[in-house]
């Protein structure tokens, strides 16, 4: 390589050459200064910084960095914590207030030059700030290349997304935060909350007229448990036929023959009220799992999942990913915001002001919960573009005998699902958009009595719309349901009798199949038909009369009052916030 082409020799022989100087390579002294006036700069360019951006466990770890330059190109990198509270030595790799020098290097033959940074345990959000400073020395000029800058939705710089600099700086953030958790818990969206209705006539049969259309599932649904005036909700009377003769819509047969009066308020409960942990008013027995924020991993969960007295539930499947789904809840206008051209005659509407708008997407289910946060939605609805077509008409005259009319289709209106009407007012350190108004269109008209609802659900079912409400990804696998084994002993001797008496009836459920010493049956185990309290020492009556003996174990199978749900969830891009999912347990389980 000529003179003028290669960095300055400041040492032959660990001879040192005089400050200012260096030597030629044919072993003479020259001023740095007349080079440099001669000949300029070689120039050299960073090309790229490669960091794991992800957040580092509060536990402590090491982050690689890697330059990617030109082959003699120098720089330093300098590193603290928050407000230059703490700098870091890359020589002894510790952490201090004082000041350290920044390290300097130059990048080597293969063209880059890695280090790392080892960050101590943590106990709280510690910011990062990483400076790769381009640097010029003797005869070498580095130079990054230049900005190409990326930006978050606010319009505020994403410092890790940008690649280059217009200065002689590039910085880099990394964050230590805390441990987050996971939470996976249940829920049922469309039948937890009661709904209730009123007599329209006495009731001494297994039938039951109503002043309400039975048939709209916001009053009642096949299923429910009964109580009234009566009725003990805790007997286990159901629905079992709506419309049963299908002519008339307000009439509900039910699974016991009871006395009720004309007037009297029913309350209908449907198959998963009350049940733990729920996305309501409890969260025992829900699993909760460790995980560091912007990690990646497979975790084992497990899930107690109980029932009220009287209730219980068996598995038709086991859970999947699809059954997963994570829930927002919104804010409604005061006001809805007609789409030009429809019918809103029946004071309904499909496009909706929301106060916060952020995370929200096409597919996204309303709440269809039937009072309470969904007593005035009208389900099943989903978030989705307005599309109106028209139809075209043309001639079609290519035939020389006669002309064709051909019809098709075309889109006249059009109005997206999710449509912002303010500015970003909030996003976090990773750039997700957590505030902004905006407006909401559903593919069903929501009746005006949705205006200026809060918490109103809005449902992200499976890991596509998870992803898109979290920035999670997640999947689960293995997942086993185990229903707990009921069981409970008798008080007394029966002789050739249905009528059994029990120590503690809480657990039984009307239709369980009863087994145990001395239960007989001719073609298959008793059921039990009745219970004469919900809770305690109580009797049962079973299908076929018994003949047992004082302090047995009687064991009930079917439908169990407590569930154990376990698998393994593999989670992705953790957010940095605590996050809870739910199973959403309408699609692998039936209550009793």
């Amino acid at each position: 390589m000529a003179y003028g082409e290669e960095a300055f020799i400041k040492s032959i022989d660990n001879v040192k050459a005089p400050k200012g100087f260096h030597y030629k390579p044919d072993g003479g002294i020259a001023k740095d200064a007349d080079y440099l006036a001669l000949y300029g700069y070689i120039e050299k360019e960073i090309k790229d910084v490669i960091i794991d951006y992800s957040d580092i466990s509060p536990d402590g770890g090491l982050k690689a960095i890697t330059i990617i330059a030109d082959e003699g190109a120098v720089f330093s990198i300098e590193t603290y914590e928050g407000d230059r509270v703490n700098y870091y030595n890359f020589k002894t790799k510790t952490w201090s207030a004082i000041p350290y020098k920044r390290i300097y290097a130059q990048v080597g033959a293969g063209g880059s030059y890695a280090t790392s940074v080892i960050l101590p345990q943590q106990t709280s959000l510690k910011t990062i700030t990483i400076n790769i400073i381009a640097e010029t020395v003797e005869n070498i000029r580095t130079r990054h290349v230049a900005l190409s800058e990326a930006r978050y939705l606010d319009g505020s710089p994403n410092v890790n997304g940008s690649t280059g600099s217009n200065s002689n700086i590039i910085t880099k953030i990394l964050y230590q935060d805390v441990i987050k958790n996971l939470y996976i818990s249940t829920a049922s969206p469309s039948k937890t909350s009661q709904s209730t209705a009123t007599t329209n006539g006495a009731v001494s049969s297994n039938r039951m007229i109503l002043d309400e259309d039975a048939t709209d599932p916001n009053v009642v649904e096949i299923g429910d448990l009964i109580e009234c005036t009566g009725i003990s909700g805790g007997l286990g009377t159901l629905v079992t036929k709506i419309n049963p003769d299908g002519d008339n819509i307000h009439e509900i047969e039910m699974s016991e023959e009871d006395v009720v009066g004309d007037g009297v308020a029913v309350t209908f409960y449907p198959a998963f009220r009350g049940m733990i942990p729920n996305n309501i008013s409890s969260t025992t027995g829900r699993a909760a799992i460790e995980v560091v924020s912007g990690s990646s991993g497979k975790h084992e969960f497990s899930i107690t999942l109980a029932a009220v007295d009287s209730r219980g539930f068996s598995s038709i499947r086991t859970p999947v990913t699809d059954d997963l789904c994570f829930i927002n809840s919104v804010t409604f206008g005061a006001e809805a915001s007609p789409i030009a051209g429809e019918d809103i005659s029946g004071s309904t509407y499909y496009r909706w002001p929301i106060t916060n708008i952020a995370n929200l997407t096409n597919g996204m289910e309303l709440d269809p919960s039937r009072s309470g946060s969904g007593g005035n939605t009208t389900t099943p609805t989903t978030i989705s573009n307005y599309v109106v077509n028209k139809t075209i008409q043309e001639l079609d005259e290519s035939n020389r005998y006669y002309t064709d009319v051909e019809s098709s289709e075309e889109e006249d209106v059009f109005v997206r699902g999710i449509v912002s009407t303010g500015f970003i007012s909030s996003i976090d350190r990773n750039g997700r958009v957590q505030a902004q108004a905006g407006d909401v269109v559903f593919d069903v008209q929501q009746l005006d009595a949705l205006k200026a609802d809060a918490d109103v659900l809005v449902i992200a079912q499976g890991a596509g719309l998870i992803s898109k409400a979290t920035g999670m990804s997640v999947a689960i696998s293995d997942t086993v349901v185990t229903p707990t084994q009921v069981s409970t002993t008798t008080t007394a001797a029966s002789s050739a009798s249905a009528t059994i008496a029990m120590t503690e009836v809480g657990n039984i459920l009307v239709g369980q199949t009863v087994r145990g010493v001395g239960i007989g049956s001719t073609t298959a185990n008793p059921t039990v038909v009745s219970k004469s309290a919900p809770t305690g020492a109580a009797n049962i009556v079973v299908s076929s009369a018994q003949t047992l003996e004082d302090g047995i174990t009687l064991y009930f199978d079917g439908p169990s009052n407590e569930l154990l749900i376990t698998g393994t969830i593999d989670v992705r891009n953790m957010p940095i916030t605590d996050t809870t999912l739910y199973l959403n347990v309408e699609g692998f389980l039936v209550a009793g």
